[in-house]
């Protein structure tokens, strides 16, 4: 149900947009946005999947030992604290089983977690269509019954907090989906022209993470760099990546950001960082992904209570104050 909330987000001004337009009625401009939808997963899954399944099948016949061999020879031979330390270091990781338990432990958890993440999936994926096309098509009717629960000296203001909160979350949603395509695209377009040889592969990680606001652009950043660090005899070298990063970012901030997403969620950074922190110890990814937007419906929740309280007040004082 939440995520047919959040979907209902993105899609349903789609379909108020199609309306004005004269596309109508409801059923049909429901039909027109999810046939939209289903082309754009399909060219996705036609024309870009195989296009990055091709570039990681070239990356591990070719890339994959020149990095087994980097780190064989020529990390050894450039290890700051030598070579007999690189080959204590190395000798201890073999002798030990640290990787053979991290490796064990990641494909027992990997292995126990498959088959309920496979169902939540399947669910999901027969469920949520078909939820969604009824509350698309019923969102109105849906809405009013769910306000009618509220006691009726508490639905306007009800109503009006569901109406910031769909304003607030659903801009942000809508905008950020904009922003990763642009800065994806960005990315991709700038690692191909310095020559980097992946840069499908890094665009979309970069567009990816890019929905964690401030560790989103270092996460990203670390493969690439690090790809360019081993690589760096036959492509672009570490500096032009971090440069081409960097460059993003301040792009982002200064040009996607402003006009994409506006001031939407209106909150400082220290905020939205202690939100991550929060959030992501409380529910893992899940809490990273929508620090943001959780931590603006906070606001919106304590800037409705504040306005609610000081019209109580005013209120209070004017009666004090009437003859």
């Amino acid at each position: 149900l939440a995520l047919v909330w959040l979907v209902s987000l993105v899609m349903f001004p789609l379909i108020k947009l199609l309306e004005r337009r004269g596309v109508g009625p409801r059923g049909l401009s429901v039909a027109v946005v999810f046939i939209g939808t289903i082309a754009v997963i399909f060219f996705i899954i036609y024309f870009l999947v195989p296009y990055v399944l091709d570039q990681v099948r070239a990356f591990f016949e070719t890339d994959w030992p020149a990095i087994q061999s980097y780190f064989a020879n020529d990390l050894r031979a450039d290890f700051i604290f030598g070579t007999d330390i690189y080959d204590a270091i190395e000798g201890f990781i073999n002798d030990s089983t640290i990787v053979e338990d991290t490796v064990s432990g990641f494909v027992d958890s990997l292995t126990s977690s498959l088959s309920s993440s496979l169902i939540n999936i399947i669910s999901i994926v027969v469920v949520l269509p078909v939820t969604l096309i009824y509350y698309l098509i019923d969102y109105e009717m849906i809405n009013d019954t769910l306000r009618s629960i509220i006691p009726s000296r508490h639905e306007k203001s009800a109503s009006d907090l569901g109406s910031r909160l769909n304003s607030t979350v659903g801009a942000y949603i809508r905008g950020q989906i904009l922003l990763m395509l642009a800065i994806g695209s960005a990315a991709t377009i700038l690692y191909r022209l310095i020559g980097l040889e992946y840069f499908f592969v890094f665009g979309i990680i970069v567009g990816i993470t890019n929905i964690i606001p401030y560790f989103g652009a270092l996460i990203a950043m670390i493969p690439v760099v690090a790809y360019a660090i081993i690589t760096q005899d036959t492509g672009p070298g570490p500096i032009a990546v971090v440069l081409v990063n960097v460059g993003l970012q301040m792009v982002e901030g200064n040009v996607f950001q402003p006009i994409i997403m506006g001031r939407q969620l209106e909150m400082h950074a220290i905020v939205i960082i202690m939100a991550i922190m929060f959030f992501g110890s409380l529910f893992g990814t899940f809490g990273v992904i929508f620090a943001a937007p959780m931590a603006a419906t906070i606001r919106v929740l304590f800037e409705f209570y504040r306005e609610k309280k000081a019209e109580r007040e005013a209120a209070s004082l004017a009666s004090g104050n009437s003859p």
